[in-house]
């Protein structure tokens, strides 16, 4: 009985943890990002502000350029394409904070 209760406490999120996460989640829902094409195509990104972590600012660039790709070509369409993704994006995040990434 104590072995399993033990057991559950390891590996319940603390809740400092779940704080932060959240922030980085309301961080993340105000994020806008712009996407540019250069000399030769090559399509660039840049965020309005960061998320604190670099690489959930890498993925959201990438999702962004992503999006373009795959069509969207004015900024209402560009910025739908990532708001349906973010989600996806912080459940990533997600599980790479808890996994100690």
């Amino acid at each position: 009985m104590i072995l399993s209760l033990f057991l559950m406490l390891q590996t319940a999120p603390a809740p400092q943890d779940e704080l932060n996460i959240e922030v980085v989640g309301r961080r993340l829902a105000a994020i806008s990002a712009t996407v540019s094409q250069g000399p030769g195509g090559k399509l660039g990104c840049a965020l309005s502000a960061s998320s604190g972590h670099a690489k959930l600012d890498e993925q959201l660039c990438r999702t962004a350029t992503q999006c373009v790709r795959k069509g969207a070509r004015d900024a209402a369409a560009v910025k739908a394409c990532i708001d349906r993704r973010k989600p996806e994006l912080l459940a990533d995040f997600k599980r790479g904070w808890r996994a100690g990434q």
